[in-house]
């Protein structure tokens, strides 16, 4: 090929590149966001839209909510780099910060001191911890903190009752906090855990017939959900996606709604050593290899 025919044939790839360096330039970011399904996917929704939003707000790029089937898959998507940051457990950010190096980046104020209520139908016969020993009963997903793991860690060092021996067979899994409400209000089962914020709202909401299941018991504090992000995301962007949270402020009407729906009056920084309890006890439940 001649001089002149190479410099051509050059100057026409230059000017093909530099046609689609705007198209590139114009590509959209895009943050992908998930969650652990700890409820029915009608409350998820009504959780996740306005949170979206209002990221969307702060970052300035698309924000998608990406949902997923059950805990294992959260936790999953965010080590594969499918999603790029996961509303999780306790127990399942250390799921993937052990599998994955997943980071921790921002919690509510009341996930510091979180709790568990044990809850039983009103034919059961219990009123208190103790009388679940021979009843049947229903943990959440087995990768829930609070539907499962420190559910189990209680009723283990606590009330010395072996899930797997002291009831009436082995204990189901509803998959959900709310689920195990109803399984117990149906009388599916005789008792059951769930976490104490879903209980209050429906409580609250009057979502159950409290003629039919009763809290018996709260649980003692211990660490709960967190904002992770996954291991190679830049710097730069957990920080703002941290700011985004804790900058919310429940003066503005828009970021009160947010807030109200996460159940929190504001964010917190969250750091690795906070969940390091949680991996003790599931180390010594077996739930953690």
């Amino acid at each position: 090929m001649n001089t002149p025919r190479r410099t051509l044939l050059a100057l026409s790839s230059l000017l093909a590149l530099s046609a689609l360096a705007p198209l590139a330039q114009a590509e959209e970011t895009v943050i992908r966001v998930s969650g652990i399904p700890d409820e029915n996917p009608t409350e998820l929704a009504r959780k996740y839209k306005p949170l979206v939003d209002q990221l969307q707000k702060h970052l300035g790029v698309k924000v998608v909510y990406v949902p997923v089937i059950d805990y294992g898959a959260a936790v999953s998507a965010l080590g594969a780099g499918k999603i790029d940051f996961a509303w999780l457990g306790g127990f399942t950010f250390v799921q993937a910060k052990v599998m994955s190096g997943a980071r921790p980046v921002v919690m509510r104020d009341i996930d510091r001191e979180f709790h568990s209520v044990f809850i039983a139908s009103s034919t059961s016969g219990i009123t208190k911890p103790e009388e679940m020993r021979g009843k049947s009963f229903a943990f959440g997903s087995k990768s829930s903190t609070s539907g499962h793991l420190f559910p189990r860690h209680f009723l283990e060092t606590t009330w010395r009752i072996d899930p797997e021996k002291d009831f009436a067979g082995a204990p189901v899994y509803s998959g959900a906090h709310d689920a195990t409400v109803k399984m117990v209000e149906s009388g599916k089962v005789q008792a059951g855990a769930v976490n104490i914020e879903v209980w209050k709202r429906m409580e609250a909401k009057q979502q159950f017939d409290p003629a039919k299941v009763r809290a018996i018991w709260t649980t003692p504090a211990f660490v709960d959900y967190v904002w992770a992000a996954r291991k190679d995301l830049p710097a730069e962007t957990v920080k703002k996606f941290a700011d985004a949270f804790l900058t919310l402020d429940m003066n503005d009407p828009a970021e009160k709604a947010v807030l109200d729906l996460q159940g929190a009056k504001k964010f917190v920084p969250a750091k690795v050593e906070d969940f390091a309890i949680i991996e003790q006890v599931g180390r010594s439940t077996g739930l953690l290899k």
